[in-house]
């Protein structure tokens, strides 16, 4: 790993825009060219070969070391900051330079990165496991909301519960992101075909992923994982809030039409079939093949509608 950059934050009294704006810098200067080959073990997924100079690489937290670890946190920092998800002003009061580091009480985060060639980190998005240290049942009241469930005051597992599918089966999609700053053109566009091909891939290995949830627009995670086949069930008219304490609060102060909206949907049966679809996409570095891998997801969403009437007829 190397650093282009240290991070020199600005003298006493500096306002917190300076602070994230020099953040901002720091970090867009860094380069990890060892991250994929950091993981420790198997990785869940890698992704390369593809000619476009991206790999992407699914692990457990525990798999990578820390100081990687610590500038993939520091990439979704200035990332979400960058768009206005966080408050800047307690990143500068609490001196961050990376998002905070918050030990797992159930199931390991699971984190997905794409890098270049270089090193620079490009995307990422996670799959968050339950606070339940012991698997509780989906419709426990027991069991530990998940982030999305708190900020929207919705329960959006209870209608999923299931006999054998525990809290430990679901799995909060967080920080969908790729980089603000790099240039739009191929490669940019093959960032989120590289991120949800990746989880797709791991939602087939781990037989622990029963269930996804979360909160989006419907222009991010939502459009994303309806491309991988799932069929979301979208709570609609929340009034989603965190307390100013929380880092993300920002997130929930947009205009009605523009908030997340929470939403929840069970891993799809035919999910090998989407897999397939969108690695063809990646297969040729042409916009042809990704539009002929997009009419291939739209044939088998018809084709899943036409079962669905037939079943129900």
């Amino acid at each position: 790993m190397t650093t282009s950059e240290n991070f020199h934050p600005p003298a006493a009294g500096g306002a917190a825009e300076r602070y994230v704006r020099e953040l901002v810098r720091t970090h867009a200067a860094r380069r990890y060219p060892g991250l994929a080959g950091a993981v420790q073990g198997e990785p869940l997924c890698r992704l390369d070969g593809y000619g476009d100079g991206l790999t992407t690489v699914s692990f457990r937290e525990s798999q990578l070391p820390g100081p990687f670890f610590r500038g993939v946190l520091g990439f979704r920092l200035t990332q979400f900051l960058q768009l206005g998800l966080m408050d800047p002003d307690l990143v500068y009061q609490q001196g961050l330079v990376h998002e905070p580091v918050i030990p797992s009480k159930g199931p390991e985060t699971i984190h997905t990165v794409t890098v270049t060639d270089s090193g620079q980190i490009v995307g990422y998005i996670g799959l968050v496991g339950s606070d339940d240290a012991a698997p509780l049942p989906l419709d426990s009241a027991a069991r530990a909301r998940f982030p999305a469930e708190v900020a929207h005051d919705v329960d959006l597992l209870a209608s999923h519960a299931a006999s054998g599918r525990t809290s430990h089966n679901a799995y909060e999609v967080k920080r969908f992101v790729r980089e603000r700053s790099m240039p739009r053109g191929a490669q940019s566009d093959r960032v989120p075909w590289h991120l949800i091909l990746a989880i797709g891939t791991v939602g087939l290995r781990l037989e622990e992923i029963h269930v996804v949830l979360g909160d989006s627009g419907e222009r991010g995670a939502l459009r994303h994982l309806r491309l991988l086949g799932f069929d979301l069930v979208v709570v609609e008219g929340t009034q989603p809030r965190l307390p100013r304490s929380e880092l993300m609060w920002p997130s929930y102060e947009f205009p009605r039409e523009k908030l997340a909206k929470p939403f929840v949907g069970a891993l799809p049966h035919d999910l090998a079939e989407y897999m397939k679809a969108i690695e063809s996409g990646l297969a040729d570095d042409d916009t042809e093949s990704r539009r002929m891998a997009i009419v291939r997801l739209m044939e088998l969403h018809r084709s899943r509608e036409t079962q669905k009437r037939l079943q129900a007829a």
